[in-house]
């Protein structure tokens, strides 16, 4: 979703005005990933509500991917599953990159094409120049990018909710004569109360 930009309804904005909102959307894409990323790590941490916006708001995001990445790796009993979310949150540290070019470069309208002219450049040892003109289509190339990382990333509540009916089962009665909790749920005891 787009949240209605169409390439005939940029093309109607002035060029000045169509490159602010070409790269408000691509940001605002990445903000509502971001949030999925703080949705799947307090999935997997068994945190909610405060608790959850607070461990992820203190964490970069790249800090994020990483957590992410380990925690899915080590509370994931679906190999298949784990791997298919590795590589979701590579794939979303790379857009992270992207995002990070987007947002500290200046940029302009483009001369060259009906989108964005960025004003990117290295400076890693050696100053290089990089040419970065982003046409709408590719704006909304990289907003769909963006959607389908984050919906797929989105999925994993469901995935985990289905892992710990199955860890309740195998782990069979508690003393109550009620099911065994998790040993290693939640972040040093942050998991919310039953």
């Amino acid at each position: 979703m787009t949240f209605g930009l169409t390439k005939d309804l940029l093309l109607a904005i002035d060029p000045d005005t169509r490159a602010f909102t070409l790269v408000g959307a691509f940001m605002g894409h990445f903000a509502l990933l971001e949030e999925g990323i703080n949705a799947a790590l307090g999935e997997v941490l068994e945190v909610k509500g405060i608790r959850r916006a607070i461990v992820a708001r203190n964490m970069s995001f790249d800090d994020k991917i990483k957590t992410l990445r380990t925690l899915v790796n080590t509370f994931i009993l679906n190999q298949s599953h784990a791997k298919d979310f590795d590589d979701l949150a590579k794939r979303a540290r790379k857009i992270g990159e992207t995002r990070n070019v987007v947002a500290h470069t200046p940029f302009r309208r483009s001369a060259q094409s009906d989108g964005v002219e960025f004003f990117a450049f290295s400076a890693s040892s050696t100053l290089k120049f990089i040419e970065m003109d982003w046409p709408i289509d590719e704006f909304l190339r990289q907003v769909l990018l963006i959607n389908e990382i984050d919906n797929e990333l989105r999925s994993i509540d469901s995935k985990m909710a289905m892992q710990r009916v199955a860890q309740a089962l195998i782990n069979g009665p508690g003393r109550n004569g009620t099911l065994a909790s998790d040993q290693m749920g939640g972040l040093f005891g942050l998991r919310e109360e039953e």
